[in-house]
């Protein structure tokens, strides 16, 4: 097998870890919409408590207020409950939750968890309300970095749950575990998750993955990505690490055909993704691909237009026999080094189309900037441009300047006495006539 080169190594090591965006995080904004949505309806209430008519109008009049993101106004009426000794305590205690709610759509999720924690304090919700309650502070503390509260708070909710929780709070939990780290409870409840669901959520696969990731587990996780991929095209992260995945299993064929999925799809956009992507069409022997992204990119600017960039364009064109195509990229690039080995390639390409004196011209400035692997290659090959130009003095030089390197002195004495027979031959036809 051939060796993978350096790049993707890289990519499959570095590929973009699979985060888990918080459940939750639009939290109050989803408020916000059920507000307007919906017609406010009068909160639940313990047998012995409800909402007397003043309180009631005073919360609708709150709720319709917030579904019309009038946060000021939406906070006087609950205001005025709290303020007043009319109302009980029952009533205040939905005030109070209903400011949370404003906090919440508000984006302010310090003030919502001090909002649903004192509505709590009271004493005076719902054993329903409680729950709910309980879970969307699990949720907010989750949001809040806050892992230890937050799994605190699910573990409270699930104890006093009566029946079989559904899906979403097992998942809810595996997320918190995965951020503590703990990727064997994690573990438990993702799966659970997902058996219990219909279809695996997006950001379950991606919890899911990232335990098995995270502990090389790279064979049970191809089967979920190869899935993830098909239910989710779109999504860039699955794409790179089912690349890295197969990279890791050797099979370099599958893990280009993702790559070249990501490339159809737009989502290689940087200079390095681009360039990387290129570079993997040559290493796959298709040099005209690569010389076609690395062109296209170029001109369009997005692929940085660096020396080594104008080096791999000319390689790539050099490969795919495009000498004429790989003279601009080669020129840039000599320009740019301060080595003199593309202006070698330059005169190489020049040679192949027979333009000698362009050859000539190149080979020089080859010489000259200097820092060449083999400068007796690259006398050989100006003495033998000078030679097709009928420069055979100046030839003569540059192939006894080769023939100081044992590798080259072979070929050079012999050109020098190829050119000294041709010398002789003119000579003597010259003095016949």
């Amino acid at each position: 097998m051939k060796q993978i080169p350096l790049f993707i190594t890289v990519l499959a090591l570095f590929a973009a870890p699979l985060s888990g965006a918080f459940i939750g995080a639009d939290f109050g904004q989803a408020q916000a919409q059920k507000a307007k949505r919906e017609k406010p309806k009068k909160p639940k209430t313990r047998r012995s408590e409800v909402l007397g008519k003043a309180a009631f109008q005073r919360i609708e009049q709150s709720q319709t207020w917030l579904g019309e993101e009038k946060y000021l106004e939406a906070f006087a009426p609950l205001q005025a409950i709290l303020e007043s000794e009319r109302f009980s305590a029952y009533e205040k205690a939905v005030a109070i939750q209903t400011m949370g709610f404003i906090h919440a759509a508000q984006g302010d999720y310090a003030k919502t968890i001090a909002s649903f924690e004192r509505a709590l304090a009271t004493g005076h919700l719902p054993v329903r309300v409680v729950s709910d309650i309980t879970y969307n502070l699990a949720q907010l503390y989750l949001a809040q970095g806050q892992g230890q509260k937050s799994l605190a708070l699910l573990d409270q909710w699930f104890a006093a749950l009566e029946g079989e929780p559904s899906a979403g709070p097992y998942a809810l939990r595996a997320q918190i575990y995965l951020g503590m780290d703990n990727l064997a409870a994690a573990e438990k409840d993702i799966r659970l998750a997902i058996a219990k669901a219909e279809a695996p959520k997006q950001q379950w696969t991606r919890i899911l993955l990232s335990v098995l990731l995270q502990q090389a587990r790279y064979k049970e996780a191809r089967p979920i990505l190869e899935d993830a991929v098909e239910r989710w095209p779109g999504v860039k992260t699955f794409w790179q690490h089912l690349t890295a995945v197969y990279y890791d299993a050797d099979d370099e064929k599958l893990a280009f055909v993702a790559q070249q999925a990501m490339h159809i799809q737009g989502m290689l956009s940087s200079s390095k993704e681009l360039s990387s992507m290129a570079q993997l069409y040559l290493y796959h022997d298709v040099p005209i691909k690569a010389a076609q992204v690395l062109q296209s990119g170029m001109d369009a600017g997005k692929i940085e237009k660096t020396e080594k960039n104008y080096e791999l364009l000319a390689q790539s064109y050099r490969h795919a026999r495009e000498w004429k195509a790989s003279i601009a990229p080669l020129t840039q690039a000599a320009k740019k080094s301060d080595k003199g080995k593309f202006y070698e390639q330059l005169a190489q390409s020049h040679l192949q189309d027979e333009q000698w004196a362009k050859a000539e011209a190149a080979l020089e400035k080859a010489l000259e900037k200097g820092k060449l692997e083999k400068p007796a290659d690259t006398w050989l090959l100006l003495g033998i441009a000078r030679v097709r130009t009928e420069k055979y003095d100046a030839a003569i030089k540059a192939f006894r300047k080769a023939g100081d390197d044992d590798d080259t002195a072979r070929d050079a004495f012999r050109w020098i006495r190829s050119i000294e027979r041709r010398l002789a031959e003119e000579r003597d036809a010259k003095s016949d006539g």
